[in-house]
Order: C-alpha cells, then sequence, then structure tokens
C-alpha cells in the first residue's frame, strides 16, 4: 500500500452515535450528512475493518464538509482512532492508540464542500483485519472554534500515511 492510498471510506450512515454528545443525522439537498453543534462537544464514532493491503504503518484522515450556515470562522476537529484486536473486551475498551486534531476555516459559502486533511497520526499496534473504532469530535468548547451554526460532515476517508 502506498501513502495517501484510501484504506477506509466513511459516510454519515456509518455512524454508529454514542449514548450523549452525538452529532445528529440531518439531510441537505437529499444529501446525508452529520449536524454537529456549536453549543457542545459533539462526537461520531464508527467501525470499520482494517484491509488485507493496510501495511500497518501511520494513518491520515480526510473529512468532506460543509456549513449550515456560517462562511467565516474555524472550526476545531479531533480525530481518534482505537485498534479493537482480536481479545479486546467491548465492554472495557483500551484508549486510543492514536488522536490528530485540526483547525480548518470556513468554506466561503455555505453548503459549499470543502475537504480537511490531517496530519499523520499513530495507529497503535493496529495490523490488517484488526476492527478501528475512528472517534469524530467537534471541539465547539475550544476557543479556537469559533464557527456559529452547525458543521456538517459529509464523509471520512482514513489514509495510509
Amino acid at each position: 500500500m502506498a501513502s495517501g492510498d484510501s484504506l477506509i471510506t466513511l459516510d454519515a450512515l456509518s455512524n454508529r452515535p454514542p449514548t450523549s454528545n452525538y452529532a445528529s443525522v440531518d439531510l441537505r439537498n437529499g444529501f446525508v450528512v452529520l449536524d454537529f453543534d456549536d453549543t457542545a462537544n459533539e462526537t461520531a464514532l464508527f467501525l470499520a475493518v482494517l484491509p488485507s493491503h493496510y501495511s500497518g504503518g501511520s494513518l491520515a484522515a480526510t473529512a468532506g464538509w460543509t456549513t449550515t450556515s456560517a462562511t467565516t470562522g474555524n472550526v476545531k476537529l479531533r480525530i481518534e482512532v482505537t485498534r479493537i484486536a482480536s481479545g479486546v473486551s467491548f465492554d472495557a475498551l483500551p484508549a486510543a492508540d492514536g488522536m490528530t486534531e485540526l483547525s480548518v476555516g470556513a468554506p466561503a459559502t455555505a453548503g459549499e464542500l470543502a475537504m480537511a486533511q490531517t496530519a499523520t497520526f499513530a495507529a497503535g499496534d493496529a495490523a490488517a483485519g484488526d476492527m478501528l473504532l475512528v472517534s469524530f469530535t467537534r471541539l465547539a468548547s475550544d476557543a479556537g472554534d469559533t464557527i456559529v451554526g452547525d458543521f456538517e460532515l459529509v464523509s471520512l476517508v482514513i489514509l495510509e500515511a
């Protein structure tokens, strides 16, 4: 697998919401998106299996997103990955193996698709065939998050770094 190649592609309907502070499902002109409010940190959870061609290296992520109404300001995001290997209990998941945060500016027009790629982050001892829990959070409580209104996640692609 080459650096930058896609490993996992996720959309809004792949979300497995946590029990609280979750992003809500919404429609944008027929496209399913996840709305992350500007008043509280909200999270979307995704479960995926690392494909057989994953070589075990670091990861990066690309988010496709827009805003409900904002055209100025920045959004602060955090992506965490947790390896769920054979023998790991779903009742006591380990701490995240890797994490990255990024701040990106609002698109010039609300509803316009923007793409944001993270820096490289660790995947722990993840190997091909392992399950991976991906946590995507808008850090609305962070002073660097200045977009007023909803952040809308359209897609999330996990890449081999």
